[in-house]
């Protein structure tokens, strides 16, 4: 009698688990060990992995993936073990989280000899090639380069040229016709076409597209639940050839600040975005990995305070309004405990990851990068806002980091415009290029560090869709 009282309460415990489970909303956080799928880890996620154990109740794929705390294959009692420690916090992160470091995955080495087309929207005359080393100096054919000769016609009507590349060997490219020029533009393996997108301050400015390729990849929207009281919106995006079923192809994943201007949104300031898909398309027609872009969503009037890490006293020119009081670190935990989780638990991922922003998005996701080199194997800065905090306010911050595993440390890219027609770059600028000498004084290998400056560059997404395939590169180890 007593045995049957005790099956039956079992039996609608777990019918009334299963109408919670399928309530939860959708805007929910999803984290490790949080198997309900309720926002949060307590002593139902342990519960409930007992109770799909014993056959009681059944989990989702989804649910018993973010069960599988142990890092196993197959949900056991372990996993319920590990949770009920975490929530009596004998464990402050499961084992399936302690990754990378010593087995993590590499990329696959792509050829450094690409084919590079030009459009020429312009309707030069002649077009002009000049490819060079910017460190070096060397240059495939003097100035104004090569005459390029071999074309097509594309579909609107514009003629392109085509031109190799070894970008092991060179790794700048300006397109003329002899007079007017282009920007100093980067060539690496994530290149494939230029077109002219504008002209400004005297030269032309490129844009960049994946030659002969229209499919530009699916975004899908999710909102996650952020710890300061709202949600926010990720912007996932996969590749052409991206195929959820086939979990044998893994992705690597790209984190993105401000989501917003990633993928073609021409609704900021600039009138530009960052051309993100177009360069990741470019990369894997190269012959490179395929990568899953996520963006995160700025709140717009809450940005300056998101994207802003409290290392101490901001300088006073800046010590006002969000940026006075950073909020930096809940962002950090956002992304690293919410977002992650999401992603990996829901699409086919490998164990590399990258993070990068620009602005205040760049210090941000610099600060990301190092609160968690365990985590990521590249960071991109560009024209980040370095100067929130003076060099004695970095110093203080890069002492309280471990420098010492070289081979563990993710690769760092920093750059910033120097146009005298921008004010604010120049602003970012000191600090911008001063602080890979900063990081060198505390260890950090300059092998790991690559800092450029644009003379041309302005603060804004047009330059920075320019810079983008060779941070991507640089971080890919290129």
């Amino acid at each position: 009698m007593r045995k049957s009282r005790f099956f039956a309460l079992l039996t609608a415990f777990a019918l009334l688990l299963t109408i919670v489970f399928t309530g939860v909303s959708a805007n929910a956080s999803l984290l490790y060990g949080d198997a309900d799928t309720d926002g949060k880890i307590t002593v139902m996620d342990a519960t409930l992995v007992q109770q799909t154990l014993a056959k009681i109740t059944t989990m989702t794929q989804e649910q018993e993936k973010l069960a599988l705390v142990s890092g196993n294959d197959t949900l056991t009692i372990m996993d319920a073990t590990l949770i009920q420690q975490y929530i009596a916090k004998i464990l402050d992160k499961f084992p399936c989280m302690e990754d990378e470091v010593t087995d993590k995955e590499t990329i696959n080495k792509i050829d450094t000899n690409i084919t590079v087309h030009f459009s020429n929207n312009e309707n030069w005359a002649t077009v002009y090639a000049y490819i060079y080393n910017e460190k070096s100096g060397e240059a495939l054919a003097v100035w104004p380069g090569t005459a390029l000769k071999n074309s097509t016609v594309n579909s609107y009507g514009e003629t392109v040229y085509a031109i190799d590349v070894d970008c092991s060997k060179y790794d700048r490219i300006i397109f003329s016709n002899g007079t007017d020029q282009t920007t100093d533009t980067p060539v690496t393996v994530t290149s494939s076409g230029y077109f002219i997108q504008t002209k400004l301050n005297g030269k032309f400015v490129t844009g960049v597209y994946p030659y002969n390729q229209d499919n530009e990849g699916t975004i899908k929207y999710v909102n996650l639940e952020y710890s300061e009281g709202y949600n926010k919106q990720i912007t996932i995006w996969t590749p052409v050839g991206y195929d959820p079923a086939d979990t044998t192809k893994k992705y690597s994943v790209l984190y993105m600040t401000d989501g917003q201007n990633l993928f073609g949104d021409k609704s900021t300031m600039s009138g530009y975005e960052w051309e993100v898909d177009e360069t990741v398309l470019s990369y894997m027609q190269n012959g490179g990995d395929g990568i899953i872009v996520v963006g995160i969503d700025n709140s717009n009037s809450k940005r300056d305070s998101e994207l802003t890490p409290d290392l101490g006293d901001v300088v006073p020119n800046y010590n006002y309004g969000g940026f006075k009081n950073g909020t930096g670190q809940a962002y950090s935990d956002f992304v690293v405990n919410t977002v992650i989780p999401y992603i990996e638990a829901n699409y086919n991922t490998n164990s590399i990851r990258g993070i990068m922003g620009s602005s205040s998005g760049g210090i941000e996701a610099f600060y990301i990068g190092m609160e968690n080199m365990d985590k990521f194997s590249y960071i991109g800065a560009l024209s980040p806002a370095f100067l929130l905090y003076d060099e004695e306010t970095w110093d203080a911050y890069l002492s309280t980091l471990d420098f010492s595993d070289k081979d563990a440390l993710p690769r760092v890219y920093i750059h910033n415009g120097n146009s005298t027609k921008d004010s604010l770059e120049q602003e970012l600028y000191p600090n911008a290029v001063a602080m890979q000498g900063w990081m060198e004084n505390r260890g950090y290998p300059s092998s790991l560090i690559r800092t450029v400056v644009d003379k041309d560059g302005t603060h804004s997404e047009l330059f920075w869709a320019v810079w983008f395939p060779e941070a991507l590169s640089f971080g890919l180890g290129y």
